[in-house]
């Protein structure tokens, strides 16, 4: 039986943050492999425009042979279905039949997860693994969400895709925050230069 690590996001872009979390997860669960899954578009993002997947693939491609364990699933992309996470978790369900599925997400989703799509089922498709930092409460979290979770420390990195993209956006340095190869790719390609994105939790 392997263990698998789901980490879903726009990843738009993927940044250190994102690499943090994963490698902390693999480490600590522990994982034998990470399924970095870009999304299509996220429901609860639907307020903002998300680069092309095209760009978003390809950024992600460039951090994944970063550690052997990580691996681009393009379930969600190429699926008909509403980008739901428990429709993710089930085609994970039917592929990997043998296997045990960890849903990794941020401790920032935790306190929204009852307003996802039948929120109670993913519990019972995969372990729910939160990355959690120092000093982050679980004051605004149900209950019976977490009752069903497994907490999991992380080192704290203020930093998100949103800010990144501002950064850009304003002509101000990220070094330090994206791997030279995404920043490369980015101006390359003059992502994010003249499109303004509204926040989100990233």
């Amino acid at each position: 039986m392997s263990r698998r690590g789901i980490f879903g996001g726009t990843f738009d872009p993927p940044h250190v943050g994102h690499i943090s979390l994963a490698s902390n997860m693999a480490d600590l669960i522990p994982l034998d492999t990470v399924h970095w899954v870009p999304a299509k578009t996220p429901p609860h993002k639907n307020e903002r425009a998300i680069s092309p997947a095209e760009h978003r693939v390809a950024l992600l491609e460039l951090i994944i042979d970063m550690d052997p364990r990580w691996e681009l699933c393009r379930f969600e992309l190429e699926s008909e279905q509403p980008p739901w996470t428990v429709f993710l978790l089930e085609r994970f369900k039917r592929e990997y039949p043998g296997d045990k599925l960890h849903l990794l997400i941020g401790g920032d989703s935790l306190a929204e997860l009852t307003t996802w799509r039948d929120y109670r089922r993913l519990w019972e498709l995969a372990e729910i693994d939160v990355a959690v930092r120092p000093g982050w409460k679980l004051s605004e979290v149900d209950e019976e969400v977490v009752s069903n979770v497994v907490l999991i420390p992380c080192p704290q990195i203020e930093i998100g895709s949103t800010e990144i993209r501002g950064r850009i956006r304003r002509g101000e340095p990220v070094d330090g925050l994206v791997p030279a190869r995404v920043l490369d790719y980015i101006v390359q390609n003059g992502l994010f230069s003249n499109i303004l994105h509204g926040s989100e939790n990233e």
